[in-house]
């Protein structure tokens, strides 16, 4: 009786395992995830375990855990992730990638977007004065070279713009008071603070998001039953507060 109880529970075992893989189709079974692993803190290699990590790599590891199938993560180059996912070489494109309608969303498919990214600014925490935009105007300010955020400053009336050959530099420059603010990455800025070399830096993120933009896991072009899936599972994290924690491990705060 005892060997036909264990039988029975091992049969229920396998059909939930079997209609949860029909869910997605036996090709999901292993999610193939294509990403250009050089991006922190969203995706990257750690050299420490040899593992790829990051907070792209954690919330798809995340939908994975709950939907059933294994990420196998695919590294590749960034021009190579679209023709990959129309070729049917992988299933998900997984890097920072912006939602735009008009060029990529013509070739692939989006899920719901994932995170919100665009500027910020970074400011002093002594210096209450910096709010928004606007306190900006005609204040001495650094920027990184070529960054979207010196583009973004050069346009604000009366700003001094000193540039530097990295973010940590110009973070540097503000914190010893020789500029008095910086617009940035978002998510640079915000991983920079979670990082040991920001605890003695004298430094803060100011609220809000300046010209916003939404990332999104990309997938083949009609393949509306894993898009429909994956934004179930999304769904679900962001209600249940697993985004939030997956956020501030590698942000700081709630999204």
């Amino acid at each position: 009786v005892e060997h036909r109880k264990r039988n029975l529970r091992y049969e229920h075992e396998e059909a939930r395992r079997s209609d949860s893989a029909r869910s997605y189709g036996c090709r999901h079974e292993t999610l193939r995830v294509g990403s250009e692993t050089v991006y922190p803190p969203f995706e990257f290699l750690d050299y420490n375990s040899g593992k790829y990590v990051g907070f792209d790599i954690d919330l798809i590891d995340e939908v994975g855990k709950r939907a059933g199938f294994e990420p196998q993560i695919l590294s590749m180059g960034l021009d190579g992730l679209i023709p990959a996912l129309m070729s049917g070489s992988i299933d998900v494109a997984v890097f920072a990638l912006t939602i735009t309608p008009e060029e990529r969303a013509a070739k692939v498919d989006f899920t719901k977007p994932c995170y919100e990214s665009g500027l910020s600014i970074m400011a002093r925490k002594d210096d209450a004065s910096i709010k928004g935009v606007k306190d900006l105007e005609n204040k001495v300010l650094c920027a990184e070279i070529g960054s979207s955020g010196s583009v973004f400053m050069s346009k604000i009336k009366g700003a001094k713009i000193r540039t530097f050959n990295s973010a940590g530099e110009a973070f540097l420059e503000l914190n010893n008071k020789g500029r008095e603010a910086i617009v940035n990455d978002k998510p640079v800025n915000e991983y920079f603070l979670t990082q040991k070399a920001s605890a003695n830096l004298n430094l803060r993120e100011v609220p809000g998001v300046l010209k916003a933009e939404n990332y999104g896991f990309a997938i083949r072009k009609g393949d509306d039953k894993l898009r429909a899936r994956l934004d179930k599972v999304l769904d679900e994290i962001r209600a249940d507060g697993t985004y939030d924690k997956i956020y501030a491990k590698w942000f700081g705060g709630n999204k």
